[in-house]
């Protein structure tokens, strides 16, 4: 028997914005005693709330106790996990204080070629299970390092393991992107981006982590959302525009993609400099049972900022 009294539902879970950014030299800054691309990129996360934020070229953050990697998470108003690099270009993972923090790995120096990689498993507020955030930054010089930095990455992608959330500077190109042009980028940078042998850009090492495309491991959400849109090269300093900072997600985690963006309106200040060299990239994932009941074909040149997040 019931009461006669209407059904209600539970009423529907929060959506998660994940936002993934390279910080440029903003600490080294702060240590100088200037602190304006820092307030540019705080006012920029707190614009851009996020429900976990995924950052490299933290700079020190863990030196006198990470004093800096503290004022950070305070200004952001999230709390942290902090992955000190071995090249001192400490990465983090940030949370809205929602969310659980469940476990944190890092890669001990030792293993590290280049700056190393970190990883939390969070639990998001209406999702039946937990999710794992990863930040990882390869070697910007040596096609050689970066192939090898994603050999040990792949064993991210384990399927048994709950569903990844990976952002990453990769410092070069996915498969399927445009050619840079390279003419832009003076001579002695070029072979840091180039395929060992070619003149062409070094897809291999995001190839590696995305697997074959029959059985993906990993998927470009770009990409998938058709937004191949430069995240570098903006500022002109070493020429050639391209797209280094990628979001790769779990394949089961694809009928939750709602959105993804490369984010170039930011707040600034009259007198700041640009926020960073990198635009942040970020994408929604809604926790819903299944895909969505519509798709849309996107626009290979959208840009989405400023607009509701569309389904991929």
């Amino acid at each position: 028997m019931t009461d006669g009294a209407p059904k209600t539902s539970d009423p529907p879970a929060p959506a998660a914005r994940i936002v993934f950014w390279n910080l440029y030299e903003a600490a080294l800054e702060r240590r100088r005693g200037d602190d304006r691309r820092w307030r540019a990129q705080v006012a920029a996360v707190r614009a851009l709330r996020p429900t976990v934020l995924l950052t490299t070229e933290g700079w020190h953050w863990r030196e006198k106790g990470g004093a800096l990697f503290e004022d950070a998470c305070a200004d952001f108003a999230m709390p942290g996990s902090l992955f000190p690099a071995r090249t001192d270009c400490d990465m983090a993972v940030f949370r809205d204080p929602s969310v659980e923090l469940l476990e944190t790995r890092e890669l001990p120096f030792a293993q590290a070629l280049w700056h190393g990689r970190g990883e939390t498993l969070l639990g998001l507020p209406g999702w039946p299970g937990p999710l794992r955030f990863a930040v990882a930054h390869l070697d910007p010089f040596s096609a050689l390092h970066r192939r090898i930095e994603a050999d040990h990455l792949r064993d991210l992608a384990d399927p048994q393991a709950p569903p990844l959330v990976l952002g990453i500077d990769a410092n070069t190109v996915p498969p399927g992107d445009p050619e840079p042009d390279w003419t832009r980028t003076p001579p002695h940078k070029r072979a840091h981006q180039t395929a060992p042998g070619g003149t062409g850009a070094d897809r291999e090492p995001v190839a590696r982590l995305l697997g074959p495309p029959e059985e993906p491991l990993l998927v470009d959400a770009g990409a998938h959302c058709g937004d191949r849109s430069p995240t570098y090269g903006h500022l002109g300093r070493d020429g050639a525009r391209r797209r280094i900072d990628l979001m790769l997600v779990s394949p089961p985690l694809l009928p939750h993609l709602a959105d993804y963006r490369v984010v170039r309106a930011l707040p600034q200040e009259a007198d700041a400099p640009p926020a960073s060299d990198h635009h942040p990239v970020a994408l929604t994932l809604v926790p819903r049972p299944g895909p969505p009941d519509r798709r849309s074909a996107p626009d290979p040149d959208r840009t989405t900022d400023g607009k509701e997040p569309q389904p991929c």
